[in-house]
């Protein structure tokens, strides 16, 4: 059948980074999918589009108001009508919900965040069927958003590489390396990463040599999150490099990951730090309040997210061979947990579903 898959943009994101491996994954099953993205912004994902051999279409240059989207979508539908309108991210799920709902085109929408909002919960009945990015979106699908459960499937979007290099355990002697990859939003609560680890050398300076972190990633955040960094004279100790390709290389380069969001749903990048055999320290949001394991695979960040950093460093410090085996705790339960064949039977099963909807 043919397939409309209609995403927001084309950014650096996991869920745009995902595009490759489902669009593929449907094409093997015999499906004729196209990718169409309702705005560019920093086409961060485009790259890896262009390295599966996929092409795409941008309807605007720019974000523009819902009736013009909508417009030039309508017309890509009566040139090219789909039997199915796969939709992914906020934006483009509410532009693919009018556009079914005027072309009588059923609608398979894609949820990546244990969060809502408003137009799409008031929207939510118009998808015929709901795709959880991770077993915990698929639960708020169900609890917070009233989708009975015939309505929604899961379909995790790691899927664990055995081929990528996994990071070597930190010695307690050399800097300790700390990282994380990520869009620079407010959502990651990069500040307060960054606050833990000046809170972190506040209460210990004669550490503040041994200890470096790398955010990974560029967006709207990087002024206040460089002024922050001035203010807390932390020049030499954060680093804000922009993005980067090369996300396997840089996780294997690190001791320990940082993942303090305020929100996620299955977040590809802390699971391909464990998958690299590095300890996670996390907030208990989406997916990773359930693979990031206390004192076992990482670290869970509870309650001030600054104080909750500070102390897990003290704890990195003071006992820095937990590390090497909280990575390797990590990194089996992400290969046994996320393996290719379990992509596949997921994607199989959807693909069953999509059937009785064109029927």
């Amino acid at each position: 059948m043919k397939i409309h898959y209609l995403v927001t943009s084309l950014e650096t994101g996991g869920a745009e980074f995902s595009i490759p491996e489902v669009v593929t994954a449907l094409q093997r099953l015999g499906h004729d999918v196209h990718i169409i993205a309702c705005e560019p912004r920093d086409m961060g994902a485009a790259p890896r589009i262009d390295a599966a051999g996929l092409r795409y279409r941008i309807l605007c240059g720019r974000r523009r108001p819902l009736p013009v989207v909508l417009g030039k979508y309508l017309n890509v539908i009566r040139k090219d009508r789909p039997d199915i309108i796969w939709t992914s991210l906020s934006w483009g799920t509410r532009v693919g919900q009018w556009a079914g709902r005027i072309t009588r085109i059923p609608i398979i929408s894609f949820k990546h965040s244990a969060s809502v909002r408003r137009a799409t919960y008031r929207m939510r009945y118009m998808s015929k069927l709901w795709i959880g990015d991770s077993q915990t979106v698929v639960h708020y699908l169900n609890d917070e958003m009233g989708i009975p459960q015939s309505h929604t499937l899961p379909l995790p979007l790691y899927i664990s590489d055995e081929k990528a290099p996994s990071a070597m355990g930190w010695d307690g002697k050399s800097r300790l390396e700390l990282g994380s990859v990520g869009r620079l939003h407010k959502v990651k609560n990069y500040d307060q990463l960054i606050k833990g680890v000046a809170l972190f050398i506040c209460r210990h300076p004669e550490w503040k040599h041994r200890l470096h972190l790398t955010i990974a990633g560029d967006g709207t955040e990087r002024e206040a999150l460089e002024k922050l960094i001035r203010q807390l004279k932390l020049e030499d100790v954060v680093s804000l490099p922009g993005h980067t390709d090369e996300v396997n290389r840089f996780l294997a380069g690190l001791h320990l990951y940082a993942q303090p969001s305020r929100y996620e749903g299955m977040c590809l990048a802390a699971h391909e730090a464990m998958n690299a055999a590095l300890p996670v320290m996390a907030t208990p949001v989406g997916e990773l309040r359930y693979d990031v394991e206390d004192n076992k695979t990482g670290f869970i960040l509870r309650g001030n997210i600054s104080q909750a950093v500070c102390q897990v460093l003290e704890q990195v410090f003071a006992t820095p061979d937990i590390l090497t085996g909280y990575g390797q705790h990590a990194q089996l339960y992400v290969r046994r947990t996320f393996s290719k064949q379990k992509f596949e039977q997921a994607i199989n099963t959807i693909s069953s579903r999509l059937d009785h909807y064109v029927q």
